[in-house]
């Protein structure tokens, strides 16, 4: 028996299974809001931004130098995500503010983000903490600013924006978590009702033995329940009972 999902099947799915659906949508609710507030730690981003300008010899190589700092932005972020300005951030980070970060948990907090034809780029920094994420930003902003003299060629490194403690986490997003939690309980009660009927072979109406299955109906066969009456009751009183007689084991 093969029967194809149409609107009256999902009529029919929620009208059997709606309980079933509830339960797990709440369900799926639930898990999800307990993950995002008690499991999942809050990620706070705090960004510094920063403009690098190199000295150029001449007012009409203005131009194509600011061309070439847009085009070394790329270079800028491959040194501030190595271990050229992040080991020595790490260092000042431990003696100057007390926080311990080993190199690699820096690598994955900290990226560079820029837009197109700009001298500006920005140093976004995530961390668990908030006041944190902000310390850590501007201490890679000011060691990027010292070790860039000396590995490159720059005469200005301009800290336009230092970065502030953040209010408010940017991840996990507690609304987005929950409604995505109740979609995967009601899509997960969805398959497990689809499977339920879509695998019960009994016949549930006898339009689906003259429609579907084009079989010829002559008639229907009424199941009529044993009425016992006022004379029946007495009669089986007044029936004298007999004891049972004892098995006889023969050897």
């Amino acid at each position: 028996m093969e029967q194809i999902i149409t609107f009256d099947f999902m009529v029919k799915l929620v009208r059997h299974y709606w309980k079933v659906l509830l339960s797990l949508t709440l369900l799926g609710g639930l898990v999800a809001t307990v993950v995002t507030l008690w499991v999942v730690k809050p990620q706070y981003q705090a960004n510094v931004q920063i403009l690098v300008n190199r000295k150029h010899s001449s007012a009409g190589t203005d131009l194509t130098g600011q061309q070439a700092d847009v085009q070394m932005i790329t270079t800028y972020k491959e040194l501030i995500t190595n271990s050229v300005v992040l080991k020595p951030a790490r260092q000042d980070l431990m003696d100057e503010h007390g926080l311990r970060r080993s190199v690699n948990t820096l690598k994955q907090a900290v990226s560079v983000t820029s837009t197109a034809n700009s001298q500006v780029f920005s140093i976004v920094v995530r961390d668990h903490n908030a006041s944190a994420s902000a310390v850590i930003a501007n201490q890679i902003a000011t060691t990027f600013k010292s070790q860039v003299k000396q590995i490159i060629k720059v005469n200005n490194v301009t800290i336009v924006a230092p970065a502030e403690t953040p209010d408010a986490p940017v991840s996990p997003k507690k609304m987005i978590n929950i409604l995505l939690g109740l979609v995967m309980g009601l899509l997960l009660g969805l398959v497990y009702a689809s499977v339920r009927i879509l695998t019960n072979r009994r016949v549930q109406t006898l339009e689906f033995l003259t429609d579907d299955l084009q079989l010829t109906s002559l008639g229907l066969v009424n199941h009529q329940p044993v009425v016992a009456t006022k004379a029946d009751n007495l009669a089986a009183k007044q029936r004298p009972q007999t004891a049972a007689k004892p098995a006889i084991k023969r050897v």
